[in-house]
């Protein structure tokens, strides 16, 4: 997935941004509440249909290992869409409509994840880069709103 890969899920994210226009909050609490509930495993129906469907796959990985990947996909996933949705959404948005609580709660879980990553993944799976590279993306956004931030990163990163 990317821009432009899939047009209708960029119409979403569109419409999405101009909702958040008038209700910033309830917008952003929302995908922020969407991407908390994903943490739940993936489901026996699921792991079964993945191991009947792809018999190749099953012999080369350990079944004991496809629900571990199969979740490791799903966050992931709802990790992407999060950030593809937040970025929609402060592209939208004015600069003095994010509010101090917010933007900081933004800040801080996004820069969270940014600063800690695991690197042996980070380096094995385009999956890891790409949601890596969509928080660098979405902390340029919240730096927009955020002062704060835009000091943390001269901090940590000196010579970026």
């Amino acid at each position: 997935m990317g821009n432009g890969v899939d047009t209708k899920f960029d119409d979403i994210l569109l419409s999405l941004g101009k909702i958040a226009q008038k209700h910033s909050k309830a917008v952003i609490d929302s995908i922020m509440r969407w991407r908390r509930s994903q943490n739940e495993n993936v489901g026996s129906e699921i792991i079964r249909v993945h191991t009947t469907r792809s018999p190749t796959t099953a012999r080369t990985i350990r079944m004991h290992d496809i629900p571990g990947l199969l979740n490791e996909r799903k966050s992931l996933a709802s990790i992407y869409i999060m950030c593809r949705a937040l970025i929609a959404v402060l592209q939208s948005l004015p600069k003095d409509a994010l509010g101090d609580v917010m933007g900081y709660t933004l800040e801080e879980t996004t820069f969270d994840q940014f600063r800690r990553p695991e690197m042996k993944l980070l380096h094995q799976s385009g999956n890891q880069q790409a949601n890596n590279e969509l928080y660098a993306i979405l902390l340029g956004h919240i730096a927009n709103f955020r002062y704060e931030l835009t000091q943390k990163a001269r901090i940590c990163y000196p010579y970026a």
